[in-house]
């Protein structure tokens, strides 16, 4: 085979020339004397190719007639296998060479390696066919070294051309050169083996791995490419306990694992690449093998099993020793069986308990241990007893362990005393609580059980005035009669419990309720003074503090917090602090133009309910006039004319100022205008007269300016405008002011006299009488106690059921009193009748409230006696009988005899087989006695007699679908009828297991499978696994697997494993002989009778390419001649291709032209064996 295969490559380089110079018809180019052309090189880079001329000549030849010398590309690729030997040609991808011109047919061209094979692996050739030269290079011969792909995978080569031309009839010689690039690509062969690391396995696998898993996994590497690095992974001999991954190398388990049956698998490994030589042999490299060595660890299959015997229950703190025995069984043999502890693991924190082994004269352990008690027991501590957990451990690998609870119950002992919720109780009652009020449930417990935790309460100190009493048995304290504040604030009193244990052993405690009479708003505010007078100056700053007024309360809480108010009718200037009582002015007052005396009703509420107690007292307010006004003049700015012969001492002009103050006396100034003294102001008169002769007076105008004042404040500056006229003398003896036409004075009125007039009248009616101030006295608005209460719409009776919820409202009881506050108010309580505490009257609203849980069968009737009160004084009240029945509800369930029950039936008992008999009993009459039987759980299987409560099988079982059944049995009885409340009912349960039998036969999850296995997979690899599920339990939910016997009577190219279902082959696979195979594979149970289920695998084959060596030529030239002429099918010549595959479709051969026939004047049969001219041209 080698032979043939380097034959093959020596012919490759041949046969591609020949179909490269056939595909040929490019024209020669022309060249310059020297030129490059770019070229890309190995890995993108860029080369270039380079031609040079070398002339050589007598006579010198011009350079355009030198023909263009090039390679056809500037960079080639091409393939050689490794290890080829001498005279291996490589394989191009296309033609490589250059093209010959005119000039070069006299010449020779040679091609030589330049560069890039430092070891001398390559040789360049050149052959000439036509007018194309073509490159081949080839391996060197001689050489003691090869190529080796793994070394070196890539050789980059510089190959020049060399082109010598010569012309005879000038005697001239050129040299023409070119370069090309040349990537040699090195290709795999399949010369290496592949190598396991490490070279040997060991594993251990407990003997309870599940089927199918992954035990171990081979590695081995092939440093050879593709399909010659490809590895698979087979076992050297048959072995039907495991299974190996051919490319993967998973070890996988295909047969249970038994240690007591073989201990130890030691197993051999081949490792095979997929190359060609190992397929066809020839030299091919062995497998590589390894050593898998599994050891098999044994497993702890089995639990230990506790069983337990129970002795009596055990007396708290008695000296009992031993508990319970225990007995440990475990069904592995050897160190897996032996018990290695029971231990208490659970229930018992205190360590009131131990497990010791029961001692043993032979061995000294016999599997029995006792449970042993270590301390006193208190059944108070534990009132549940213990739940003891124990735990068994074995000596196995790994260890296997089980629980077990044990149940310790215990008896009780009265050895605890009655113990109140509370050491302390603190309870307010108002002081207007009735007789009878509920004041406060104690709440006592006893710890122990039975009658010795029954216990009875009684008042034992703080009562000695019998104020309250205690009902012994609902622990409900009571008032006795009616509570004073004023005279008794606050009882401790002392309430003892005692248990109901025999004589002598009886138990008692005792607590403290402390309580507190709560005041009511029984006392009025009261004022230090009825009435007050106080003075107030006018124009103070509204918030001005008045007076502060206080009132007292001799009633404690907020029935003594007390809010002040200004309740008079009519607004007045004035505000009090709610809080403080202090007085304050809301605005500024004015003496001149308000009112000058004012009476405040103030009014103290206290903050009492359901009523305020209020009272009022007087407080008079009178303002103080003080100066808080300037004078203010009646005229202004007053002009006019004086004639200067005026005598001395005339008056001119009198002014006038008004001051808003009562008995302010205003005084007139002169302020400037006057400083020679020329004229005189009357400071009581305001009358100005002259005091010289004006005549010497050299100004003809005077302004004089003026003010007023009343002592303290000064009116505003006016002036005096006097004109001083040149006129005759008025002989008469005038000495008034001058009203003739020289001597007339203008002013501007002020209006201030009308403002004054204004004010007057306002004081005045402001200052009127009010009637208001006439307004007595807030009266007392409580009268005397005239009438009882009465009540309104009293009911007759009153029915409830027994069920009825705590704190429902059963009435509302509705009264009256026509008196009114407190004479008026009205409370409400139950005088007697309630001696099981079961009813509260509330004492403001009358509602009657259920306060405890009510049963008709300890009482179907009370007669309460209710009272309501007023809180006048004297008191008076009013009582009915009001009758309260307790209706009978339905509130017993049906009891069973027994709640739990476990039988067994066959899946294959008849419809209507009895299992079970339900009987419960209710409590209850009548209709709420009668019981109906039904099932609670939905189930087509069973049903249950109504009447009877008779379970029986109703349908077909199947354990398949169910096993076990957990059945709830209802007991339901009539009651409820005609209400919202539905009947009562109780469940039993009962465990129904149902006994298998082989009524089901294996079952494929697939009809039918269909897998792909490659056709040179080692045997003995697995193809598939088919699994079938059998519900049945024991033999019959075994399967086996087998092939049939038309499988089994076939080639034998497959087996199954009966165990598992594993599917392997068992002979070597062909792609080209068969591709399908259909194999029926049928899963069968061992059951009496056995049953079976068939399904069917489709094996695919999948072809491997096998087509290793292409077709080669003897020569890639094949020359032939054919005359013109010659009819069409005329043979020319004879080719033949050989391919070095095996016999077979790999190694047939066609025949086809690929080109250069022109238009297809030739035509060549698929078998080569002639050639011949088509009948559609002819050679010319």
């Amino acid at each position: 085979m080698r032979r043939t295969w380097q034959r093959s490559l020596l012919a490759w380089p041949w046969a591609w020339l020949w179909i490269a110079l056939a595909a040929t018809t490019a024209s020669p180019g022309i060249s310059s004397a020297s030129g490059s052309a770019p070229k890309t090189g190995p890995a993108g880079m860029t080369t270039t190719t380079t031609t040079t001329t070398t002339t050589t000549t007598t006579t010198t030849m011009a350079p355009s007639v030198v023909q263009e010398f090039r390679f056809t590309q500037p960079l080639y690729n091409v393939s050689i296998p490794e290890n080829s030997v001498g005279k291996t040609f490589v394989v191009p991808d296309e033609k490589m060479g250059i093209r010959l011109g005119a000039a070069d047919g006299n010449g020779e061209v040679r091609y030589k390696i330049v560069g890039g094979d430092r070891d001398k692996f390559f040789k360049a050739e050149e052959r000439i066919v036509g007018d194309f030269c073509f490159l081949l290079i080839r391996t060197r011969t001689g050489n003691v070294d090869v190529l080796n792909r793994e070394r070196k995978d890539r050789y980059v080569l510089e190959v020049r051309a060399t082109s010598t031309r010569r012309d005879g009839k000038n005697r001239q010689t050129t040299l023409v050169d070119a370069d090309a690039t040349v990537v040699v690509t090195v290709l795999d062969t399949n010369d290496l083996s592949p190598l396991f690391y490490p070279t040997e396995y060991e594993v251990a696998v407990p003997e309870d791995t599940p089927l199918h898993r992954s035990v171990v996994k081979v590695t081995a590497d092939d440093a050879d490419l593709g399909r010659n690095g490809e590895i698979y992974y087979s076992f050297a001999e048959e072995n039907e306990q495991f299974a190996v991954h051919p490319v993967s190398g998973v070890i996988t388990l295909t047969r249970p694992l038994r240690y007591a049956e073989r201990a130890l698998h030691e197993l051999t490994v081949l490792a095979e690449d997929r190359g060609a030589l190992v397929r066809f042999g020839g030299g091919a490299p062995s497998a590589s093998t390894t050593k898998v060595t599994i050891r098999v660890r044994q497993v702890n299959l089995h639990a230990p099993e506790i069983y337990v015997h129970h002795l009596p229950d055990v007396l708290e703190h008695s000296n009992a020793d031993i508990y319970a025995i225990v007995r440990v069984v475990d069904r592995d043999e050897g160190a897996h069986g032996e018990i290695a502890s029971l231990d208490i693991v659970g229930g018992d924190p205190d360590g009131h308990f131990r497990v010791r082994p029961v001692e043993n004269s032979a061995d000294g352990k016999s599997g029995e241990y006792n449970v042993e008690i270590l301390r006193l027991l208190d059944r108070e501590v534990a009132p549940q007893g213990y739940n003891l957990t124990l735990r068994a451990l074995d000596r196995g690998v790994p260890q296997r362990f089980s629980y077990k609870s044990v149940p310790v119950h215990l008896a009780d002992l009265n050895d605890n005393a009655p113990v109140f919720n509370r050491e302390i109780y603190e309870v307010k009652v108002p002081e207007t609580a009735p007789v009878n009020t509920p004041v406060i449930r104690l709440k006592v417990t006893d710890a122990d059980e039975g009658k010795n935790a029954l216990v009875f309460l009684e008042i034992v100190g703080g009562n000695e005035g019998g104020e309250f009493y205690i009902n012994a048995d609902t622990g409900m304290l009571y008032t006795a009669v009616a509570l004073d504040a004023e005279k008794k604030a606050f009882y401790t009193l002392t309430v003892a419990a005692i248990d109901q244990g025999n004589a002598g052993t009886r138990k008692q405690s005792s607590a403290k309720v402390k309580i507190y009479v709560v005041d009511t708003n029984d006392n009025d505010p009261i004022f230090e003074n009825s009435e007050m007078t106080v003075w107030l100056d006018e124009n103070e700053p509204a918030g001005t503090s008045v007076v502060k007024l206080t009132a007292k309360d001799q009633d404690s809480g907020e029935n003594a917090y007390i809010s002040y108010s200004i309740d008079n009718i009519r607004k007045v200037p004035f505000e009090i602090d709610p809080f403080t009582g202090v007085v304050r002015t809301k605005q500024l007052l004015d003496y001149e133009t308000m009112k000058r005396d004012y009476i405040l009703h103030v009014r103290a509420s206290d903050w009492g309910l359901p009523y305020r107690r209020q009272t009022e007292m007087q407080l008079r307010v009178k303002l103080r006039d003080v100066n808080d006004n300037r004078p203010q003049f009646e005229k202004v700015d007053c002009a006019g004319h004086v004639p200067r012969y005026v005598p001395i001492g005339s008056e001119i002009i009198t002014v006038s100022a008004i001051d808003f103050d009562v008995g302010n006396i205003i005084s007139y100034r002169l302020v400037s205008g006057n400083e020679d003294a020329c004229f005189s102001l009357d400071s009581t008169s305001g009358v100005l007269s002259v005091t010289c002769d004006l005549m010497d007076v050299k100004v003809s105008d005077r302004e004089v300016n003026l003010t007023a004042t009343d002592g303290t404040h000064f009116a505003d500056v006016t002036r005096v405008l006097i004109h001083l006229v040149n006129a005759k003398r008025n002989l008469g003896p005038q000495a008034g002011i001058l009203t003739d036409e020289t001597g007339a004075f203008e002013c501007r009125d002020t209006g201030v006299a009308r403002r004054l007039t204004d004010a007057i009248a306002s004081a005045e009616k402001n200052n009127m009488p009010s009637s208001e101030d006439e307004y007595a006295m807030m009266p007392s608005r409580y009268g005397d106690n005239v009438h009882a209460p009465e009540f309104i719409n009293f009911p007759n009776e009153i029915r409830v059921n027994e069920s009825v919820a705590i704190g429902t409202t059963l009435a509302k009881l509705l009264a009256r009193d026509r008196d009114l506050g407190y004479n008026g108010k009205l409370v409400f309580g139950i005088s007697a009748g309630d001696r099981d505490s079961v009813f509260r009257l509330d004492a403001d609203t009358g509602d009657l409230n259920v306060i405890n849980h009510l049963d008709r069968e300890r009482e179907n009737e009370y007669f309460l006696n209710v009272s309501v009160y007023d809180l006048g004084k004297p008191q008076k009240s009013a009582s009915r009988m009001l009758p309260v029945t307790v209706l009978d509800v339905n509130d017993n369930a049906p009891k069973f005899e027994k709640t739990l029950a476990s039988f067994k039936i066959s899946e294959n008992a008849l419809n209507g087989t009895n299992v079970f008999r339900a009987n419960a009993t209710d409590a209850d009459l009548g209709e709420n006695a009668r019981v109906t039987y039904s099932l609670a759980t939905e189930t087509n299987d069973f049903r249950v007699d109504p009447v009877t409560g008779v379970l029986s099988v109703f349908g077909r079982l199947d354990r398949e679908r169910q096993e076990l059944y957990e059945l709830h049995i209802r007991a339901s009885d009539n009651g409820g009828f005609g209400t919202d409340e539905p009947p009562l009912h109780s469940e039993a349960l009962v465990r129904v297991t149902v006994d298998d039998v082989n009524d089901n036969p294996p079952k494929f999850a697939l009809p039918s499978y269909a897998v792909k296995i490659r056709e040179d997979v080692p045997t003995w690899s697995v193809v598939a696994v088919v699994s079938a599920t059998d519900p049945d339990e024991g033999p019959g939910g075994v399967v086996e697997y087998f092939l049939s016997d038309a499988a089994m009577n076939g080639e034998g190219f497959f087996k199954i494993d009966r165990v598992s279902g594993t599917i392997r082959t068992a002979l070597p696979l062909d792609f080209e002989e068969r591709q399908v195979h259909s194999l029926s594979i049928i899963a069968r149970d061992r059951g009496e009778p056995p049953m079976s289920a068939e399904t069917v695998v489709i094996v695919e084959v999948v072809d491997v390419n096998e087509n290793l060596h292409p077709p080669v030529f003897d020569d890639f030239v094949v020359s032939a001649t054919v005359l013109e002429n010659q009819p069409a099918g005329t043979l020319v010549t004879t080719l033949k291709a050989t391919d070095a595959d095996s016999v077979g479709g790999d190694s047939r051969v066609s025949y086809t032209i690929r080109g250069g026939d022109g238009i297809g004047i030739f035509s060549i049969d698929e078998q080569g064996k002639h050639a011949a001219l088509d009948t559609t041209a002819l050679i010319k």
